[in-house]
């Protein structure tokens, strides 16, 4: 039996414990369940060295009973899985070019294609519903509730409320409040909190009921002295972040209702504007992209009332134009990257954030990339550009390298792409157009 057989063997056994076990379901396990993952990791990765040594390995005592959650769980055959762990930790230090040969192939048979059906168009939303009467400049959803937010060349900032497939969206609100464009739109990820920025140099907060269906524009930042062209919550503080054609970013602390926010730093390294901002979602990390050519990491204190530069990704080792959108991957030290020069890059990051190096060059545009956005849990990164298309990218990521490689591509714009964005839980993608039109896509 060769090594490929007895692979495939371990891996039905280990399928058929999960199936046996409460909860459990094929290729399924609870992340949280951290005695189960001991050991079934020790258990397996036992099985492992018998594939890669032929030594029997000393036999475990028996797991006794345990539940899984089915709200956390982990897909086995997924980037994060047992196998790439496993293989991944076999292959570390000093071996003989065979066995990393080995762990190579399983990793690579692990990250096989999602079976997806290419994305279907599930609605558009434009004036006969009550759409924008501009250019959608923005979109974002909200983390837990059916609602969409959309900012335009209107003026106006507009919430969605669209059906669990989304075939159907209803214009529940209009924000009207900013004098000029609205550039940017951002939910915040618990508070009942939208933000926006506009060209009319300021950014607003918005307070909205849970339906969508009433806002009220609470606070007013003002402080920067040309547009606002990008917002972003922190994932956990009462922080937001502004970038502006001003050349600068700004960290703003508000208070719990939204009604009080104060400047607390203001990071000045761009030479040019400031058009994209994003924070990380776990480290204190600040991703700004600029028309500087270049995106630059900021370290932040816990208040935010300190910013400091810790990486330059420049012109040299990326982007040769315009670096139009910055993206956190969820989970892995990456961030993804959009630029005038046509192409998406993907760049990994220390965890400190002093060092970035791009791993993968995603080249299939041709026009500039507007928007980047990683899909939630899945290996898939959202591309829109100014060539009226959005992309859908499939990840691989492994100890040995990155690819991407483009498995969709949208149509049916009659003008630029310029925002993209996932829901967190439901499959669907937005795209916003400058032709006036929102799309839903059902993944």
């Amino acid at each position: 039996m060769d090594y490929k057989q007895k692979y495939f063997k371990y891996k039905q056994k280990y399928l058929n414990l999960l199936k046996s076990q409460k909860g459990g379901q094929p290729f399924l396990m609870d992340i949280l369940a951290g005695q189960v993952f001991s050991y079934l990791f020790e258990r397996n990765q036992r099985l492992l060295q018998l594939i890669y040594t032929n030594r029997q390995p000393v036999m475990m005592q028996p797991l006794g009973n345990f539940t899984l959650n089915p709200r956390y769980r982990l897909n086995l055959l997924s980037r994060s899985s047992l196998s790439v762990l496993l293989a991944t930790r076999l292959a570390q230090g000093e071996i003989m070019k065979t066995r990393l040969q080995l762990a190579n192939r399983i990793i690579s048979r692990t990250h096989e294609l999602p079976k997806k059906s290419p994305p279907t168009l599930a609605t558009t939303l434009d004036r006969s519903n009550n759409g924008h009467g501009g250019g959608v400049m923005s979109v974002a959803f909200h983390p837990t509730a059916p609602l969409l937010a959309t900012g335009s060349y209107d003026k106006t900032a507009k919430l969605w409320r669209f059906s669990p497939d989304g075939s159907a969206a209803t214009c529940v609100a209009t924000l009207a409040g900013h004098s000029k464009y609205v550039w940017s739109v951002a939910f915040h990820p618990t508070a009942p909190l939208l933000a926006t920025g506009s060209w009319d140099n300021t950014a607003k907060l918005w307070r909205f009921s849970a339906d969508g269906s009433e806002a009220t524009c609470v606070a007013t930042l003002e402080g920067h002295s040309k547009y606002v062209s990008s917002v972003a919550f922190h994932p956990t503080a009462p922080l937001l972040a502004t970038g502006s054609w001003d050349n600068t970013a700004k960290l703003w602390r508000f208070s719990a209702d939204g009604t009080e926010a104060t400047c607390v730093a203001t990071l000045a390294g761009h030479s040019d504007r400031v058009l994209s901002v994003a924070f990380h979602p776990t480290l204190p990390l600040l991703a700004t992209g600029s028309s500087d050519r270049t995106a630059k990491l900021w370290r932040f204190s816990d208040d935010g009332s300190a910013a400091t530069c810790v990486a330059t990704l420049a012109t040299l080792a990326g982007q040769s134009n315009w670096v139009e959108s910055v993206a956190f991957h969820p989970t892995l030290p990456l961030l993804a990257t959009g630029s005038g020069d046509n192409t998406a890059k993907l760049w990994r990051f220390s965890a400190d954030g002093t060092t970035a190096t791009c791993v993968a060059t995603l080249e299939g545009h041709r026009h500039s990339v507007s928007s980047v956005a990683f899909h939630p849990t899945l290996p898939f990164l959202a591309t829109g550009s100014l060539d009226r298309t959005t992309k859908l990218w499939h990840l691989v990521h492994t100890p040995y390298g990155s690819t991407a490689t483009c498995v969709a591509t949208l149509a049916g714009y009659s003008d630029y792409v310029r925002s993209v964005a996932f829901h967190q839980t439901a499959p669907l993608l937005a795209t916003g157009s400058h032709d006036n039109t929102v799309k839903l896509w059902r993944l």
